[in-house]
């Protein structure tokens, strides 16, 4: 590792060496001098690469060696004449001798020159010439149907398992389940990632140093990760033992990013934001994982065609640097939300220019944002994770940057085992996460629980949103159903504290609407008849049995009042839409004797 920061330094502060042989050929005499000044300088710049791990891309090594080759000049020219006063020094006006500065002046005044130009010149083009052709890269696929979209399923022939565990629920449960580790003191979770393990989704949580690094120093490794359910509200969290001494927390050589950042040099690969995430393969060995890319030529900016991938072996540090199409098939997770937050920003802001988007008078055609602080992962959280035949996306809502609008433009699905990406355009009226979290809220007021993690399901056809509620310790209270274009209304709204009651309520409410919008391809349409076992009111639904069934029927008083009326041992006859137990009923319910002419 030495070696490859010595390669890295040298790359940075390459120019740095020139005042010093300059000063060295008109000054022989203090060669050993400069030399061991020089020797110094280069070492602090050694420990600046190796503690802030600066981007080894073409902007940032020009810019670098520039300052390196200003702070050298500087400091040598000064020193050189000090050392040469007799011979570069002239009179004053009482006779005196003073050091002349031209000498220095003039080469520092032009590097200063050249790093204002650089400076100049890297803003100009990230904001502007290469936006579009940056947002370009991007490679969005662009779809009109909303019905085309990745989006969780839930219907009567198929049920599409999301995460429904919010990560602050996870987190809370993580908390009470860390006393069981050994010298729970010294570690802290600061990190959850989902993935899929032996077929189903999880949530992975490592362990991490809490504290200085005398604590490091006297334990090393940290034991262990706990693995959790993420699609089960009963999930309880399990700690897996693997002595993991190359933890993102470790110090030196141990340092997971720092060891993926020595392995590529020389390569011109950019570290993304944030640090490397664990997942564990089939045999749960753990691996930390870091996504890399190269810059678009000389911005600061992803080239978003083709990234890689570091990965660190946790327990022995064995690294290595992969091309992401080449990622082990068990790897889930190889796009960083980070990255991601960035491609859905240059896609949704820059794709028809920078000044369309950012200029004076600029017309803002196409012009997006991603609806921040709802979800679980990216830059400004605006990512949910979420599991779609086998796959993990992060999804985003995306909406008009005019802040009084509340409907949403679209959504963003960018895989998170290859980073492709997909944007869907809503033509219809739908609420954003942020707004079905504020009406779930007001639903539930008087509890003053909080809404978490909004998903975005397809429940027989309809987009809703299912939002989790959670007490001020991150326990999971109830969730709240929305339909997604209902904008809060009673017959909209429905409220539960399990996601199959709360489903029955949710389809009972809107039972004629979803069968008009389905029936051909989602539901099963039958006719029942039979005499009621029990019945029960509701709210607005009439639930009862029959005694011919075991099926559940939900009977909305909304679509028809005449169906309160509806009581134990009536004969009935109706119809309803199936869903695994539960039968939605799309018409009134007649009654024997009381609807007879």
């Amino acid at each position: 590792m030495f070696y490859d920061f010595l390669i890295l330094t040298l790359k940075f502060g390459m120019l740095s060496f020139l005042p010093m042989i300059l000063a060295i050929v008109f000054d022989k005499k203090h060669t050993v001098f400069y030399a061991g000044l020089q020797l110094i300088i280069f070492l602090i710049q050694y420990l600046y690469v190796f503690i802030f791990l600066p981007g080894a891309y073409l902007y940032n090594v020009i810019f670098y060696n520039l300052i390196n080759l200003l702070l050298c000049t500087t400091i040598f020219g000064i020193l050189f004449l000090i050392f040469s006063s007799s011979k570069f020094s002239v009179r004053s006006a009482h006779g005196g001798s003073s050091l002349n500065l031209k000498y220095i002046a003039k080469p520092g005044f032009g590097i200063i020159l050249a790093l204002v130009i650089v400076v100049a010149l890297g803003t100009i083009v990230n904001m502007r010439p290469f936006a579009k052709a940056i947002a370009k890269t991007t490679n969005v696929q662009q779809s009109q149907q909303v019905k085309d979209a990745p989006m969780p399923v839930i219907s009567s022939s198929k049920k599409e398992v999301p995460v429904v565990n919010s990560n602050k629920t996870v987190s809370s449960q993580l908390q009470n389940s860390l006393s069981n580790v050994k010298n729970s003191n010294v570690y802290s979770l600061n990190h959850l990632r989902v993935q899929f393990y032996h077929g189903k989704l999880v949530y992975i949580a490592p362990l991490d140093f809490e504290g200085d690094f005398f604590r490091y120093v006297h334990y090393k490794k940290v034991p262990g990760y706990f693995i959790v359910d993420a699609t089960s509200k009963n999930s309880h969290p399990k700690f897996v033992k693997k002595d993991m001494a190359y933890t993102p927390s470790a110090y030196f050589g141990h340092d997971v990013n720092r060891r993926i950042y020595s392995a590529i040099k020389g390569s011109n690969l950019v570290l993304t934001g944030g640090d490397a995430q664990l997942e564990i393969d089939e045999k749960g060995k753990p691996y930390y994982v870091k996504t890399l890319y190269k810059t678009y030529g000389i911005t600061r900016s992803p080239n978003y065609k083709k990234t890689w991938l570091g990965m660190v072996d946790a327990e022995t540090g064995k690294t290595r640097i992969i091309e992401q199409k080449n990622a082990p098939k068990w790897l889930d997770v190889t796009f960083d939300p980070g990255i991601a937050s960035s491609k859905v920003e240059s896609f949704s802001s820059d794709r028809n220019g920078w000044w369309n988007a950012h200029g004076i008078g600029g017309s803002r055609t196409g012009v997006m944002e991603a609806v921040d602080n709802v979800g679980t992962e990216g830059v400004n959280k605006e990512f949910t994770p979420i599991s779609y035949k086998g796959q993990v996306y992060y999804f985003a809502s995306m909406t008009s940057k005019n802040k009084k609008q509340t409907s949403v433009l679209g959504y963003i699905y960018v895989n998170a085992r290859n980073g492709k990406t997909y944007f869907y355009r809503e033509k219809e009226d739908a609420m954003t996460p942020n707004r079905a979290k504020s009406l779930a809220e007001n639903r539930m007021k008087q509890t003053q629980w909080k809404a978490s993690m909004p998903l975005l399901y397809r429940i027989d056809g309809k987009p809703t949103w299912i939002v989790s509620m959670i007490d001020s310790n991150g326990a999971f209270m109830s969730y709240v159903y929305l339909l997604a274009n209902g904008n809060g209304t009673q017959s909209t709204v429905s409220v539960g504290n399990d996601a199959k009651t709360t489903l029955t309520k949710y389809r009972a409410l809107v039972s004629n609407g979803l069968t008009t919008a389905s029936s051909s391809n989602t539901s099963v349409e039958r006719v029942f008849s039979g005499t009621v076992k029990r019945a029960v009111i509701d709210s607005d639904n009439i639930i009862f049995l029959l005694n011919n069934s075991d099926k559940i029927f939900y009977a909305s008083s909304k679509n028809d009042p005449k169906n309160v009326f509806v009581r134990d041992g009536d004969k009935v006859k109706f119809s309803g839409s199936v869903s695994e137990n539960t039968v939605n009923i799309s018409s009134s319910v007649v009654i024997s004797g009381l609807d007879d002419k």
